[in-house]
């Protein structure tokens, strides 16, 4: 079942990759603030299918496998997508979109300033942009959100399977 996890986990990270690239090349990275909600909300439906799909294939290839041994499994592939997600920042903000953290720090401005707020808290809120829209901070958003996500899941989508299959 090893090599079936390594599967699934490099094809979850590989799709949550071509969802970060597409969604740039698709122009949701430019339309100010309010479309990043939308982009991590499809993330998490696509990561969501993943898994389930994941989890079917896991339990096709052996029935018997219990929901603590599906958790593990699933765990195994969070860890081979967390990886993905890491690596996949640092070229994101490398050659994709190496002007990410300007894009959003411009963006905050505009929102604060179109609000009417003064210029000092509008600087304090540009601050709090460029640590929030980094590198380092996205990287571990990215291995921890796909820990979390994929731990959640497996846990869920194994659930389902145990329960639908004891019918």
């Amino acid at each position: 079942m090893k090599l079936l996890e390594l599967k699934w986990g490099c094809l979850i990270g590989l799709v949550g990759v071509i969802w970060l690239y597409g969604s740039y090349f698709m122009g949701l990275h430019s339309d100010g603030i309010g479309k990043i909600q939308l982009m991590v909300g499809l993330g998490f439906i696509i990561s969501f299918i993943s898994y389930g799909l994941a989890m079917s294939a896991i339990v096709k290839a052996q029935p018997e496998t219990s929901f603590v041994e599906g958790l593990k499994s699933g765990g195994i592939m969070a860890v081979i997508a967390a990886v993905i997600a890491v690596v996949a920042q640092f070229g994101y903000f490398q050659w994709i979109n190496p002007d990410w953290t300007r894009y959003m720090m411009d963006q905050t401005r505009i929102h604060f300033g179109a609000a009417g707020t003064s210029s000092e808290l509008i600087e304090e809120q540009v601050k709090w942009a460029e640590m929030n829209f980094s590198l380092k901070t996205y990287a571990m958003q990215a291995g921890l959100g796909a820990l979390l996500s994929g731990f959640i899941f497996s846990a869920f989508a194994m659930g389902m399977i145990r329960f639908f299959k004891n019918r």
